[in-house]
This record gives C-alpha cells, structure tokens and sequence, in this order.
C-alpha cells in the first residue's frame, strides 16, 4: 500500500534492525526502543488489522509470533513475554497495517502493562447479552443421514484461482454402518483445478480401509471419465501416454490414486457441479475457502 511505513521496511526501502524473516513475516526491534528487546512482527502482505485479515493468513503470522517468542523463552532466557496487538485507530493502532508486538519479560524488570480500569455500570450477564455472538452454522446443519449408504462414501472437490494458480481441495467422508463422518480440506499455493480434484480423491481414498467397497461422488468429469470410460487403462498400456501421443499430466497423483483404487473396490459416480447438491456444494465451500482466505 502507498505511503505506509511498515510496507516499505518490508520491501527494503527503509532500514531496520532485523530479528527474523520468512515468507510470512519480517520481525524487527521497534524504533522507539522502549523495553529492551521490543519486536514488531510484520506482515509482508498489507492488510489493515487483524480484522481486516484472512483466517488462514492471521494463522501463519500468529504461527511466526510463536516461534520468537518461544526463541526468547527457550534459547535468550527471558522468563515470559507479553504478545500485543491493536487493531483500529480507537484501539491506538498508530500504523494501519497489521502487526504483533513481543515485548520479552523477567521477572524483576518492573514494567507495569496492564493499567487499572474503574468497573463497569453494567453487569458482566448485561455485557455477556449484548456481546455474545452466535454460531453462523446453528440451524443450517447438513442431515448427513440422507447420504448415507451401505459402502463407505466419499464426495470431493477441487478448485482453483487461476489455473495453474492458488488451489484448494475439500471433501467429506461417510463410513459405512454409521461411524463418525470427516470433513477434509487443504490446498497448495501454485498449483491447477485438476490436480486440486484428483488430490481430494486421494485424501479421502486414505481414510478407507484397504479391500473396502467405496463409492466416490465427484463433479470431475477429468477424474470420473479416467476411470468410468478407461482413460486410465489406455494411459497405462500405451506407458503413461495419451491417445494423441503427448505425456500424461499429473502422472504422479495418477499413479498414487490407481495404486490406492487398486486396493479397494471402488465406484465413480459423476454429479453436477455448483447444483443442488448438498455435500458437492459442501465440498466446494472446503475447497475455495483455502485460497479465498490466502488472497
């Protein structure tokens, strides 16, 4: 972003006094060098507070915040650390790009942090009612029963934005005779819409037992024609070749879901995609959730 301070430290334009960096991150002592050994932690991408920043992303910055402080802990031999952050200009977030504070702590060095407060008019049962927020999922539970079959069932997706691009995958996994459904996502930062389907079906094909019958539900015609109208067994005979003569793509994830198919008893059933299906549609929202929270 144009003109803030935190975003051209990152890029290099302005010095600082660097203690740790990875993909995520860039932690340096704070300039008004207050408390010694004071480390803002940075987020390389511009996002304005903690609000303002994805699930996913606020997980791997929170995930570098660790990993200092446990440095100053465990190797510098400070017995603790205060974590802060501020989020918005009434919170006194002075720089509006998102960013930690660790100030590490011994017991005898006499900072006060934490101020007194005067008690509030209202009591805590007032506050707890005006404040609590309810579950976004409540009323809206999926009745997994109606998919229920007598085989173990798996429904998948895959998705991506841009392709190749940041891709995600997502399924869910109904054992057979009532056991505990899973749900199942992830996703890779540079990868395509078909290697992101055929990774679902994999993921969920290793929560099977080996000689299970299993009925996989996808809306991927590339995964559910490989096997459904031979593509698989031609690509095999003519040694990992197509039909016109080309190289097969994504050989490696072929070769690990013929080698887990192999070992099960497995139907492919072909569904419509973005339709009224309940579990595809399902599957879709664990699929893009991972690259729309990493964008």
């Amino acid at each position: 972003m144009k003109d803030c301070i935190f975003c051209e430290i990152v890029k290099g334009n302005i010095p600082c006094f660097k203690i740790y960096e990875d993909e995520n991150v860039l932690a340096f002592l704070d300039a008004a060098n207050d408390i010694y050994g004071h480390t803002l932690v940075v987020s390389k991408k511009h996002y304005e507070n903690v609000v303002d920043c994805p699930e996913r992303t606020l997980g791997k910055i929170m995930a570098s915040v660790k990993k200092i402080a446990t440095h100053y802990v465990k190797d510098l031999g400070f017995t603790g650390v205060n974590i802060l952050n501020n989020s918005g200009k009434s919170a006194e977030q002075s720089v509006m790009h998102i960013h930690f504070h660790i100030l590490p702590r011994r017991d005898d060095d006499k900072f006060k942090i934490w101020r007194e407060f005067d008690k509030q008019e209202k009591s805590l049962e007032e506050i707890a009612q005006e404040l609590r927020l309810e579950d976004e999922k409540e009323g809206t539970e999926i009745d997994y029963s109606a998919f229920r079959e007598d085989c173990d069932v798996i429904y998948t997706d895959g998705a991506c934005s841009g392709n190749p691009g940041m891709g995600g995958y997502g399924g869910v996994y109904l054992p057979k005779g009532g056991g505990k459904i899973e749900e199942f996502s992830g996703g890779e930062d540079s990868t395509t819409n078909n290697r992101m389907e055929l990774t679902a079906v994999i993921k969920g094909l290793k929560l099977t037992g080996e000689g299970e019958r299993v009925k996989i539900y996808s809306d991927s015609a590339y995964v559910i024609n490989a096997f459904n109208q031979n593509w698989l067994t031609n690509w095999k005979r003519n040694n990992w070749k197509t039909a016109g003569g080309s190289e097969v793509l994504n050989q490696d994830l072929w070769k690990e879901l013929s080698s887990l198919v192999e070992k099960r008893k497995v139907e492919f059933v072909k569904v419509k995609g973005h339709s009224d299906n309940v579990l595809n549609n399902r599957c879709d929202e664990l699929a893009t959730s991972y690259y729309k929270e990493g964008q």
